[in-house]
């Protein structure tokens, strides 16, 4: 990951992990989605439709823009397809640019609350309640700063010549 600064949360492996999706924007933020097993292209496209679309709709109707990093399900063929068959525009983002994208700020929130003080859980379930609780706890004004720190972090990449920036 390309950071300056980066968070580390200490936890226990081998216990079962939980992996989610969620967006946000200066409105709020979407239902956290809880994905199961690993995910493919189709499994990515439903979180999409399940999820994406009706938050961006409800938000902005058919006028919004989405951001998602380079993951391979994320810039498969299947995925482009249906995202370009949606009326939103998808942002064209660089490789390897998790301090331009400030879900990566939540995520490092998150983490730090679901394993402050060392947590561990005993179930996949109770790891799941945590990230719900801790997902349902962030604040709107918490996103707002975020989603206007964008072009700062846009000028701090320009401005440093794609290096690493302080985001």
């Amino acid at each position: 990951m390309r950071r300056l600064a980066q968070s580390y949360v200490r936890r226990q492996n081998g216990g079962g992990s939980v992996m989610v999706w969620g967006a946000f924007c200066a409105q709020g933020k979407s239902k956290l989605a809880i994905l199961l097993g690993r995910q493919n292209s189709s499994d990515y496209v439903y979180t999409l439709s399940e999820y994406m679309l009706p938050f961006a709709h409800s938000n902005y109707g058919v006028d919004y823009v989405f951001q998602q990093d380079n993951a391979s399900i994320h810039a498969s063929r299947e995925t482009k397809a249906f995202l370009q068959e949606q009326q939103g525009d998808t942002l064209v983002w660089p490789a390897r640019s998790p301090d331009c994208n400030p879900i990566e700020n939540v995520w490092s929130a998150m983490a730090a609350r679901v394993y402050a003080h060392g947590r561990q859980y005993r179930t996949v379930e109770q790891l799941e309640a945590a990230i719900m609780a801790s997902w349902d706890s962030i604040e709107q004004e918490y996103l707002l700063k975020l989603v206007k720190s964008m072009p700062r972090r846009c000028l701090a990449v320009i401005k440093g010549r794609g290096g690493l920036t302080k985001y």
